[in-house]
């Protein structure tokens, strides 16, 4: 009688999308969990080879500029004034590229050397994250001078 029931049990849990079955009777627990993990498909040595080789080439990430921390983004230091740059303007190393305010306190974004602002990949006055980057850059070429 137990193990039919079980069995019943057992069928109607696979016919459902129960992830668990409770049954108790008499004093007695019964309890089916199903795994919330996909088993994992074991790879061979050939198989891992020929996935790694099919695998495209990733394209090298493009240079940025990221936030040193939490905060607000602003492209300028006042509300009244125009973005501290845009697209297509060349900075030089340590040069501000926008604020970022967190706490009332206004922090400078700064260029890490001389670059050209690509593109702003966050908008005025969002929030950003710590390590979120914030412009794509191109850095300048280094002039050489042959004396």
């Amino acid at each position: 009688m137990l193990k039919k029931r079980l069995q019943e049990l057992l069928e109607f849990a696979e016919t459902t999308d129960l992830q668990e079955v409770i049954w108790e009777k008499n004093g007695s627990v019964v309890s089916f969990r199903r795994s919330t993990q996909p088993e994992k498909p074991v790879k061979t040595a050939a198989a891992a080879s020929a996935t790694a080789s099919a695998a495209p080439a990733k394209a090298p990430a493009p240079p940025v500029i990221k936030s040193t921390m939490v905060g607000t983004f602003f492209r300028s230091d006042s509300p009244n004034r125009p973005p501290m740059v845009v697209e297509g303007t060349v900075v030089t190393g340590g040069q501000p590229v926008a604020a970022i305010e967190a706490m009332k306190i206004m922090k400078d974004v700064v260029a890490p050397s001389a670059c050209k602002i690509v593109k702003a990949l966050v908008a005025n006055g969002h929030p950003v994250e710590y390590g979120q980057p914030l412009f794509e850059i191109e850095p300048e070429p280094q002039e050489t001078v042959n004396v």
